[in-house]
């Protein structure tokens, strides 16, 4: 009860403390960012180089659908891979083989006290700013990006004439419907799985869940939890959006992903300040509910 009590006195503090972190890191970043003149932007005969971003723990199932979507346009795939209990780190080095990517880089990465998003964000941050790259794409193990229309794009043409330093996708969260095969992880995954229901506001215009995922890491760029929101001290977004498939409930196999591999990973630092609600939260029968009740959505591209 006493320390419940302290936690809340300290709870104004600690908010002051986090508020002063990230605009004192801002300013530290538009320094840098004018200090640094930018990277040489698409020169002809240039080689654009692209770089992925994720982090895995037991992905066996999606390790080769992720190396299939992301090996034809990206130059390098960077993985931090927490200690799995499955085979995905063969099925990454296997796919990626296969798909011949050109470097796979598996990052050992481990969460002293369970899964902490504020130490994910902050090791992905320090990758991105790290990078050599053109481009960076920073995104889950379950999201597949590509330009709109997905039909006939190609993402390295549409980066390589990219005059913006932030580039906003759009997800489609997509569900196996009944006429769906089953997950072929010989095939890419984008047009396996493509029908869902479309979030629409009270206006009538498209809700799609929004994301700022490819940065230029010459920019300073630093992304907030979840990758959901991306902070830049001069930030030129892109006016193309893009859009992706999100897989998180793509089929059964999320029903032991969201819970044993997430839910009962959290750390007590997320439990504490509702990081992960959707995964805290979870339960078996609301899943399977769900997965039930998108049987028969429309086909969204």
């Amino acid at each position: 009860m006493i320390f419940r009590l302290i936690r809340k006195i300290l709870r104004p503090f600690e908010k002051l403390s986090n508020s002063l972190g990230k605009r004192a890191r801002m300013i530290y970043y538009k320094f840098r960012a004018k200090a640094a003149p930018p990277r040489a932007r698409a020169k002809k005969n240039r080689h654009l180089e692209i770089e992925v971003v994720t982090m895995m723990y037991n992905e066996a199932i999606l390790a080769p659908l992720f190396v299939r979507h992301y090996a034809p346009w990206a130059d390098k795939l960077t993985v931090f891979y927490s200690e799995s209990t499955d085979d995905t780190s063969r099925q990454l080095e296997k796919t990626a083989a296969e798909c011949n990517v050109k470097s796979l880089m598996i990052v050992p990465f481990e969460f002293p006290n369970g899964f902490d998003d504020k130490l994910k964000i902050k090791c992905i941050n320090q990758a991105v700013r790290k990078s050599s790259a053109d481009f960076v794409v920073c995104v889950d193990a379950d999201e597949f990006v590509y330009p709109w229309p997905f039909a006939g794009a190609d993402p390295r043409r549409e980066l390589a004439k990219e005059t913006g330093n932030v580039v906003r996708c759009n997800m489609f969260n997509v569900y196996r419907h009944s006429t769906d095969k089953d997950i072929d992880p010989q095939q890419p995954p984008l047009f396996q799985r493509r029908h869902g229901l479309q979030d629409v506001s009270r206006e009538g215009q498209t809700q799609l869940h929004d994301k700022p995922c490819i940065v230029r890491p010459d920019c300073w760029p630093e992304f907030e939890l979840g990758c959901h929101r991306v902070r830049v001290p001069y930030p030129k977004w892109s006016t193309n959006v893009w859009r992706g498939a999100h897989w998180g409930k793509a089929d059964a196999f999320c029903l032991q992903r969201y819970l044993r591999d997430r839910r009962d990973r959290l750390s007590k630092t997320n439990r504490h300040y509702g990081f992960g609600k959707e995964h805290s939260m979870a339960t078996a029968e609301q899943i399977r509910a769900e997965l039930k009740a998108h049987e028969n959505d429309p086909q969204l591209f």
